[in-house]
């Protein structure tokens, strides 16, 4: 352990000397403890304190600790949150900010593991969309998080932090490593961190499991990106090859993702020439690709006037 004498804080190790980070003691001063798979306080406190952001920005606040910490701090901040009303999946983080962020965080459900809307908030209103607790399949839940995650890019400023801490998870017997796939999603060379993160009286902990195959997943990966000066489209022939591989995960998250760089409503034209720029992948060997952007459109998105769109 190690022991802050200026904040009577304990916590392992920290952002500031190691890459795993644990937080024994959640700190209660910050956010609602009682909101399931809330994060401590002071891994956003660490946060703050390492990279000194002017505005802090949590993309799914939740139980509102980042809210505290900021408040606690000093800092400018900006919390959005589905329940709220602000769909990371849909809705521009950037058009709520008064200017770009310095870092812009998010820490989303996992899937299926804790169910929010319906369950933990909102009751007797059902699902809600864009609650990413309820994709039905894994599948569903990497294009949305691909989204979320070119959201807050789009919402950083050149040379800001976006990040999002997620952890691992098991699906009768199988393990999904989502860390893994969102770092294949986004530019290579914009990665900054992976940090590890202990968690500490998690539900699992308190189970018995008779499968010895089976170990408890006890960490979270804090994932740390620092966005270049330059657009996605402009960082250079390398990235752009990989974006085109990565970005398009399927045809409703890229038309989102250029979508959402307009902030409002877009013509066809516009996102016929975006699509092309990022999804290579999805275009080659089909003649048909802007007869499925516009099934996409109409399926998903709303038609303002002839030839033009909005989310």
């Amino acid at each position: 352990m190690n022991y802050n004498k200026n904040n009577n804080e304990m916590s392992t190790v920290n952002l500031a000397n190691s890459s795993v980070v644990s937080y024994p003691d959640r700190d209660n001063r910050f956010g609602n403890n009682k909101y399931r798979g809330n994060c401590s306080g002071l891994m956003i406190k660490d946060i703050i304190n390492f990279f000194k952001p002017k505005l802090f920005v949590d993309a799914c606040e939740g139980g509102k600790t980042s809210r505290d910490v900021c408040k606690a701090l000093g800092i400018n901040y900006v919390g959005l949150d589905l329940f709220n009303g602000n769909d990371f999946t849909k809705d521009s983080i950037l058009a709520e900010l008064p200017y770009e962020a310095d870092v812009c965080f998010s820490h989303p459900p996992y899937h299926n593991m804790i169910e929010y809307s319906g369950s933990q908030w909102g009751k007797g209103n059902g699902n809600v969309e864009g609650d990413t607790s309820h994709c039905k399949s894994v599948d569903e839940f990497l294009a949305k998080s691909q989204v979320m995650l070119m959201n807050q890019r789009n919402a950083t400023k050149g040379g800001g932090i976006y990040a999002t801490l997620i952890a691992d998870q098991k699906v009768k017997g199988v393990c999904h490593s989502y860390q893994a796939d969102l770092i294949k999603m986004m530019p290579k060379s914009e990665l900054l961190n992976v940090v590890i993160k202990m968690q500490h009286n998690t539900s699992s902990a308190n189970k018995q499991y008779g499968n010895r195959n089976f170990i408890p997943i006890a960490h979270e990966y804090l994932m740390l990106w620092k966005k270049k000066h330059q657009s996605i489209y402009a960082i250079g022939m390398e990235i752009a090859k990989e974006a085109q591989k990565v970005v398009a995960r399927t045809w409703r998250s890229v038309i989102r993702i250029v979508m959402m760089n307009f902030n409002g409503q877009v013509t066809l034209s516009n996102i016929y020439a975006e699509v092309e720029k990022v999804a290579q992948d999805l275009i080659n060997g089909n003649d048909h690709w802007k007869a499925k952007i516009r099934q996409m459109l109409q399926r998903h998105h709303t038609f303002v006037v002839r030839g033009t769109w909005e989310l």
